[in-house]
């Protein structure tokens, strides 16, 4: 437990802190952005889905940061820890804050004096925060660029404002419609992406590697 305790703490130390403090941010000016105050159901809903979905991207999309340095990546897998079991521990910290934001952004609005199913909207804003952050996660797994995650995470967010209707069951923006029925697809889809994401990585390593030499090798023959 200790082991994995440290690894925790090195990733947050060395590669995690910058998308924290990011986030930090992101909570602290919310006010500067949007009202928490007097919302009825579908109002509090698009907070959620505007505005706290980036929470799944900022917190999920970097978690594979630290392996796109082939030495460290080479370190880690020597050390004889599994993979798919450090990837892990990194999305269930990622998870616990991202539910921890979830229920502050709630709280905000019932202070404010919203009305809102607590239950209805919280299942649905974690399943599609999560989904939304699925997309980052597994788009950094196959690329192996952060960078990239982040930025198919946010096209599909965008794709959503005109183009939800051609994404059936996994269009976003569902809840501020007051429809509340496609949480399991989300759910779904993203339980599906991060699984896919974690075999890619976790047991795709010796793949990534020779690609790596393999390119490198062509770079230095060209």
């Amino acid at each position: 437990m200790e082991k994995y305790v440290k690894l925790a703490a090195s990733f947050v130390k060395r590669q995690y802190y910058p998308h924290l403090l990011l986030l930090l941010l992101f909570v602290a000016f919310s006010g500067g952005f949007v009202s928490f105050r007097g919302l009825e159901s579908q109002q509090a809903a698009k907070v959620m889905e505007m505005y706290v979905a980036f929470t799944g991207i900022l917190l999920f999309t970097p978690l594979f940061m630290p392996e796109q340095d082939k030495e460290i990546w080479d370190l880690e897998r020597s050390k004889g820890t599994p993979m798919w079991k450090v990837y892990f521990l990194r999305f269930f910290m990622a998870l616990v804050i991202c539910l921890f934001v979830i229920i502050l952004f709630l709280s905000f609005m019932i202070r404010g004096g919203s009305e809102f199913d607590f239950v209805t909207l919280f299942r649905g804003a974690c399943c599609e925060i999560l989904f939304l952050g699925s997309i980052g996660f597994f788009a950094s797994a196959v690329t192996n660029q952060v960078v990239i995650g982040y930025m198919l995470a946010v096209i599909y967010f965008a794709l959503n404002m005109g183009g939800g209707k051609y994404l059936g069951n996994f269009a976003l923006f569902q809840m501020m419609q007051g429809k509340y029925g496609t949480w399991m697809y989300w759910l779904l889809g993203a339980i599906v992406l991060f699984t896919l994401g974690v075999i890619i990585r976790g047991y795709g390593s010796a793949f990534f590697s020779c690609s790596r030499i393999g390119l490198s090798g062509f770079s230095r023959r060209s």
